[in-house]
């Protein structure tokens, strides 16, 4: 798991590395609207309908969950969801979670939530592929001290969108998400990564057996 872990991490940055003239860089603030949580302790209810986004579900990738019976601080579908403060060296800070649908969850206090402005010029899944533990924002991160990144911290970095003839491609971050999620599946998700890998490997073991049990037909000697 840690060896397609390190794999994906090196396809991923790959895939988000380009030539110049192929991108237009620009500060997240031009493209993104940034929210803050609210505090839910009082209205924890294991019974409620909203899961709340805390850390602790952004880290566990939405496996340890709590619950509101009221939605403090809405967020919606493609909006990008991020952890904002954690312990030195955390495996959490500035980890991302991305919203699938509306009237579902409500956002806890230290965590953002980011929304692309312009749909035609940003694809919000290439966003969150770009946001999700962004190098420039883990180096606040000097693991001694607890870490509180700032809205100011979040909203000053830059990424590339790519362009095509002077526009944004869209196309162009589709495929990159299209890739991302496939990887993102084999290393995360048991239930469907699993069997992905166990169905490409019997695929290839039937290949294989097939090649050594396949014979020329000897010719008859006159």
């Amino acid at each position: 798991m840690e060896a397609r872990k390190k794999q994906y991490e090196y396809y991923r940055e790959k895939l988000l590395t380009f030539e110049d003239d192929e991108v237009e860089w620009k500060e997240l603030e031009e493209v993104a609207d940034f929210k803050n949580g609210k505090g839910h302790e009082k209205n924890i209810n294991e019974s409620g309908k909203y899961v709340v986004v805390n850390s602790k579900f952004v880290s566990t990738n939405g496996k340890v969950k709590k619950h509101s019976a009221e939605q403090l601080c809405p967020i919606f579908k493609n909006d990008i969801l991020m952890v904002m403060s954690d312990l030195p060296n955390g495996k959490a800070l500035a980890k991302c979670f991305y919203v699938d649908k509306d009237d579902k969850y409500t956002l806890n206090q230290r965590i953002c939530s980011l929304s692309v402005k312009k749909s035609e010029e940003v694809n919000s899944k290439y966003l969150f592929y770009i946001l999700n533990r962004n190098k420039q924002l883990l180096s606040y991160d000097n693991g001694v001290d607890q870490t509180n990144l700032r809205k100011k911290d979040i909203l000053k970095i830059k990424f590339p969108i790519p362009y095509k003839n002077g526009n944004p491609d869209l196309e162009k971050q589709k495929q990159i998400v299209a890739i991302l999620d496939k990887f993102n599946a084999l290393v995360n998700d048991i239930s469907e990564g699993l069997p992905a890998e166990i169905k490409a490997r019997k695929q290839q073991y039937e290949y294989y057996r097939e090649k050594l049990l396949t014979f020329k037909e000897k010719k008859a000697s006159v």
